[in-house]
């Protein structure tokens, strides 16, 4: 508790997680304000005692100092509570996503409660973008509305703009699926008081836990100074979303893409001149979006010096990134090898370009350039590389991995004298190029290297 008294307004104490349950000696102010939760086993707790008991016990932390008491919407009142200790009414649905929001929301009303909180598990981005129109038409006073789950944590985050009175945090994100660490709340998505709603940014994909980008992006933000935020939007269908984004009274501004949805999103795009199979960014358009492909000159620029019609390519992957890179280098008169696990998806995916193909199982093949377009060494499964020992015939590797940028791939490259690109280096790049196509501003690109370099560091450390 002495730990958060400053940049943690509330905390919550779980008293059912406590080896024995009872009231904690608490820290003299200045404090946060204390809630005091002792949940019971449907509802996600592990309170094993009586419910006369657990009503005893919150009354108990009101009257030893807790400011908040958490209480269910179907508990009781505890008895000889304080009437300054302000109440929490909370539903929580640990099953699925309720059909009446309506109904669930009124009963939290029919007891005493200075907040009303309502926490349902989200497993689809229909439920998602349901929830989020239900925050918007919700009242803004003494609330909070969560989906629980990976797929439910834009709520958690876009509540923060919607009306919530707080949102949840912990230390650990391993604690729930969809909870976020009170790092990644105050740096990387600097969920922070602002005198106007910011314009919202974000990155679609699944997974998105391990993007670097709302960190970079939200630090340029804050260095131009710019009113946005930019936020991980994890979905498993991008149809519901737009339709949420045509209705939403929250300013979006713009979307990075990553897997699965660069081809997915290329609907939903206006273009100029020419079309692009796949798109990694969205920029808000009068009556719509503006797709772009970052990547195509992300990828270019670190192989400028030395490019040059004729070089032969080993390019790794047949997936989103890898229609770039094929593209990119066949626009540029490199011959390209297209190497993939499947033959029939790999002769397809090089026919669109008139590339030669070639299988895994084939290598080594002999090329000037390598290219891993594949998640393969990505972390956590940093041991991994898609290449063995053996299959290394090449002047230079360039992975496209970026966490790490030191992936086993260039690792062992480097160890054989073979030249290298790291990830790190493309993805500045494109990410340059993105903030520049919102915000008009071109950013400097040691700027973001240093940026890129605190991020990594405080991941490490955390």
């Amino acid at each position: 508790m002495v730990a958060y008294r400053s940049g943690c307004p509330f905390v919550e104490v779980r008293l059912d997680f406590l080896e024995r349950p009872e009231v904690p000696t608490i820290p003299p102010h200045p404090r946060p304000a204390l809630i005091a939760t002792c949940r019971r086993p449907e509802d996600g707790g592990v309170f094993r005692g009586s419910e006369t008991d657990r009503l005893r016990l919150l009354a108990k932390a009101g009257q030893q100092g807790f400011d908040w008491i958490d209480l269910e919407g179907d508990a009781g009142d505890p008895p000889d509570l304080p009437s300054s200790v302000r109440v929490v009414r909370s539903y929580h649905d640990l099953a699925g996503f309720p059909s009446d929001l309506d109904s669930v929301w009124s009963a939290l009303g029919t007891r005493r409660a200075d907040v009303r909180k309502m926490a349902v598990r989200v497993d689809r981005t229909d439920q998602l973008t349901g929830l989020l129109r239900w925050m918007e038409r919700a009242p803004d006073e003494g609330r909070v509305i969560i989906g629980m789950g990976p797929l439910g944590q834009p709520s958690r985050s876009l509540g923060f703009f919607l009306g919530n009175q707080w949102t949840y945090v912990v230390e650990e994100a391993a604690v729930a699926p969809g909870l976020f660490t009170l790092q990644q709340a105050l740096s990387d998505f600097r969920l922070i008081s602002r005198a106007s709603r910011p314009a919202v940014y974000g990155v679609l994909g699944n997974p998105v836990a391990h993007s670097m980008s709302p960190a970079l992006q939200n630090r340029l933000f804050d260095f131009y100074g710019i009113n946005a935020v930019y936020l991980p939007f994890q979905l498993d269908s991008v149809e519901p979303w737009f339709r949420y984004l045509a209705e939403s009274r929250l300013e979006f501004g713009g979307f990075s893409v990553t897997l699965p949805f660069k081809r997915d999103v290329v609907k939903y795009a206006r273009f100029g001149e020419s079309e692009d199979p796949a798109l990694n960014t969205l920029i808000k358009a009068q009556g719509g979006w503006r797709g772009l492909n970052t990547d195509y000159f992300g990828f270019l620029n670190p192989l400028l010096p030395i490019l040059q019609a004729g070089t032969t390519a080993l390019v790794l992957g047949t997936g989103g990134v890898a229609h770039t890179v094929v593209k990119a280098l066949s626009d540029h008169g490199v011959r390209v090898t297209v190497v993939g696990r499947a033959p029939e998806k790999t002769q397809e995916f090089a026919g669109r370009y008139g590339c030669a193909t070639a299988l895994f199982d084939d290598l080594p093949v002999k090329a000037d350039w390598c290219i891993n377009c594949t998640p393969v060494g990505q972390q956590p499964n940093v041991l991994d590389s898609p290449l063995d020992e053996e299959d290394y015939c090449f002047d230079l590797v360039y992975d496209l991995v970026y966490r790490p940028e030191r992936t086993r791939l260039i690792q062992q490259a480097e160890s054989k004298g073979i030249k290298t690109i790291t990830g790190t280096r493309m993805f500045i790049e494109q990410a340059a190029l993105q903030f520049q196509a919102w915000t008009g501003i071109d950013p400097d690109r040691a700027l973001l290297r240093g940026f890129m370099a605190d991020v990594s560091r405080e991941s490490e450390r955390n």
